[in-house]
């Protein structure tokens, strides 16, 4: 049904959309979880498709211009029957948490070690940076932001009480790291932006020991409890150390 590297456009819209046969879906979900390139085009399709509906739900248009588009559409249907499908804020919503829980459950598999973990992490941080788009979850309430990713990811974990001075929490996202589905936690740290990866298992066991650099980012790993901590940003890397720090101890009160 699709190419065995990536996913065309029709194909990611048909899956989100629920327009394949119950074998092709569950095909490309397979793909989708073994092939993080395709599974952040799905996630980013989602993106818009919700960003598209909230811009709509906010716009109202002229009566003339719905009474010309209506009597277009008459002429249309004599010659063609067409069926509409009304977009809905909350369908979308619907959809991106069943399509996370169910590429969770085929993540769990055994997967390949990444060939570059630490790029594909700066990449998905410099597209957060480069987009200007607002996260799904927008607070800087830990309250408000750990229920926001209840049941739509296969674990759970804490916010501290409070971050160290400096640092605040703008928000999340749900995403994929290495085909695994991840919290994506979004700081400031003084007027450096911070990216925080929460992920259920280690994404490359026995190589993620060790803090590093890539293009001048510092990344920095940890486990807490069940989950691995992974933070992207290019403040000085004793503040990222802090804010990596404050996330592990927050784990301890599960």
């Amino acid at each position: 049904m699709h190419s065995p590297e990536h996913l065309s456009h029709l194909e990611i819209s048909a899956f989100i959309d629920g327009e394949l046969p119950t074998s092709d879906a569950h095909d490309l979900a397979q793909h989708v979880a073994e092939c993080h390139r395709c599974a952040l085009s799905v996630v980013s399709a989602m993106q818009l498709k919700a960003a598209t509906v909230r811009a709509s739900d906010n716009f109202a248009a002229p009566p003339e211009a719905l009474s010309r588009l209506a009597a277009q559409l008459r002429g249309e249907t004599a010659k063609k029957p067409a069926r509409v499908y009304p977009f809905r804020s909350w369908a979308w919503g619907a959809v991106a948490a069943g399509l996370v829980l169910a590429l969770s459950l085929l993540a769990w598999r055994s997967m390949p070690p990444p060939s570059n973990l630490s790029a594909e992490l700066l990449d998905q941080h410099l597209a957060v940076l480069s987009s200007g788009s607002s996260p799904e979850v927008i607070s800087s309430d830990r309250h408000t932001v750990k229920p926001w990713f209840q049941g739509k990811l296969p674990f759970s974990f804490n916010l501290p009480e409070a971050f160290p001075s400096g640092t605040v929490l703008k928000g999340g996202d749900l995403t994929f790291v290495h085909g695994q589905p991840a919290a994506l936690l979004l700081f400031t740290v003084g007027k450096h932006q911070a990216s925080v990866f929460l992920t259920q298992r280690p994404l490359n066991p026995g190589g993620l020991a060790a803090s590093g650099t890539q293009s001048g980012f510092t990344i920095q790993y940890a486990h807490a409890q069940e989950l691995h901590i992974t933070a992207v940003s290019d403040v000085n890397p004793s503040d990222l150390a802090h804010l990596v720090s404050a996330l592990v101890n927050a784990q301890s009160t599960r």
